[in-house]
């Protein structure tokens, strides 16, 4: 045979063994779009119980190199004055095991199948395709592997509107992801350009990357990384001149560990100005362990749910449901912390820290005083006041009133500064070291220690309200 000829009979093979091998993902494919689709479901109800979100497969037809589905998602309302909403999903599914859309894209790697998923116009989606210019809002591209690996794109249309209160323009959405049929793990990558909403103010939102990699455990929390970059934050309301905030970073990390779900979140604000002069500066991190991974699911199932604003059918029950999973969680004796909160001016630095380990009451049906005795088993915290920052915070308020005298503002930031550390001194409640007034608290088995002096808890409450009835 010549070469023209094994060629040609390559070829022929070829589109034949395609051709039986998209009739099979086709004849597969409902049974498995069928089976993630209850999968799905079954996760919105662990994450958000008691909420009526589901989505279902309302037709499929079935062709020979791509088939064509339509979904239902039903969202149901909080109220019963609300109407529930009805979204509908278009989707062009090409089968496997070489679409033609990744032949375009040099893809060759075989996958089962191809979709192309498409928010249908309602009447309630009306404001939403006249925001994108009637091009479908949200459209979801999908590659499902033949080993139940999913990955795609998700793009939000750009989209503009002017109401009678709210005019904004959004630059679009474009996020890549990985996950699988069971859901059991999702990773999301994307970013925003820019946000814009007029109102009688006006806020903007520039440059807005996000990463998400989550995996879900035996308990059915999702834990794993997260980080969140924004550009720049800026807040213009009645005239006046923007509040910015620039270089924004948050980042969170959850893990199992053999005592529980330790989790770590941090929170940075590079740089805050006002009418373009500089503020400061700010971090927070914050760090939660020993907590029952059981419990905090569904705490964290019933937090999502009224967040979303679902009514209870039974108030009485979902309260003892919340208090057994409250003391679970207690039972491990979690820990909280604040490891640092520090806020930086141009001439100083001020930092709080708080640790806290949280005890096991037994019971919640106890007298108030017993029982905050009870769920507080050790804390202490410590207080770094920096008296130049102090008047850093003093002399931005020539900057909110430009018309205050400059000389006899800092000579009110002095004074004031000197008898908030000379009334730290006079109450016990801190003490005066250079340029800093410093206070430590140290609290455990029911005794408190103020900056080295330990006194009873009955005395440092009195010490409390004296203070607040001085203010």
């Amino acid at each position: 045979m010549s070469k023209a000829g094994i060629a040609i009979s390559a070829l022929v093979v070829l589109i034949g063994a395609g051709t039986a091998g998209a009739w099979y993902t086709g004849t597969r494919l409902e049974g498995v779009l069928q089976q993630s689709i209850e999968q799905g479901n079954q996760q919105l109800a662990n994450q958000l119980p008691g909420t009526d979100v589901a989505l279902e497969l309302v037709a499929f037809q079935r062709g020979l190199f791509s088939s064509q589905a339509r979904y239902r998602l039903l969202l149901r309302a909080a109220r019963d004055d609300q109407p529930a909403i009805d979204l509908f999903i278009n989707d062009r599914i090409e089968h496997g095991p070489m679409p033609l859309s990744r032949l375009r894209s040099f893809k060759w790697l075989p996958v089962m199948a191809v979709s192309h998923a498409q928010l249908e116009p309602t009447a309630e989606l009306s404001e939403l395709f006249a925001a994108s210019g009637g091009q479908p809002p949200v459209t979801l591209v999908s590659s499902i592997g033949y080993g139940q690996g999913i990955s795609g794109e998700l793009r939000v249309a750009p989209l503009s509107w002017a109401g009678a209160e709210v005019e904004g323009a959004f630059s679009g959405l474009s996020a890549l992801y990985r996950t699988d049929t069971a859901g059991e793990r999702f990773v999301v990558s994307g970013r925003v350009d820019s946000l814009e909403l007029e109102a009688p103010g006006r806020i903007g939102l520039v440059g807005i990357e996000f990463t998400l990699d989550r995996r879900q455990d035996a308990s059915g929390l999702y834990l794993g990384s997260g980080r969140v970059e924004l550009d720049q934050l800026a807040v213009q309301l009645d005239g006046q001149p923007a509040l910015v905030m620039s270089d924004v970073l948050q980042t969170d990390h959850t893990r199992l560990d053999a005592d529980g779900i330790t989790a770590e979140l941090n929170y940075q604000v590079g740089s805050l100005s006002y009418d373009g002069k500089p503020l400061g500066s700010m971090n927070m991190s914050w760090s939660l362990s020993r907590l029952d991974p059981e419990a905090t699911a569904l705490l964290t199932g019933l937090y999502n749910s009224l967040a979303l604003g679902s009514e209870a059918d039974d108030p009485e029950a979902l309260g003892e449901q919340f208090k057994g999973a409250l003391l679970q969680l207690l039972q491990r004796q979690p820990r909280l912390a604040l490891n640092n909160f520090a806020i930086r001016t141009a001439n100083g630095e001020s930092r709080f820290s708080l640790d806290m380990e949280l005890g096991n009451p037994g019971s919640l049906e106890q007298p108030a005083e017993l029982l905050a005795r009870q769920l507080i088993g050790s804390l202490e915290a410590n207080l770094v006041l920096s008296k130049p920052m102090m008047m850093d915070v003093f002399r931005y308020q020539a900057l909110f009133q430009p018309q205050s005298d400059a000389a006899a503002l800092e000579q009110e930031a002095a004074l004031m500064v000197e008898m908030a550390g000379g009334m730290a001194e006079m109450m016990q409640l801190g003490r005066v070291e250079g340029d800093n007034i410093l206070s430590s608290l140290h609290y455990a088995d029911g005794m408190i220690e103020l900056n080295g002096q330990r006194i009873p808890v009955e005395d440092f409450v009195g010490l409390l309200v004296g203070l607040q009835q001085a203010q």
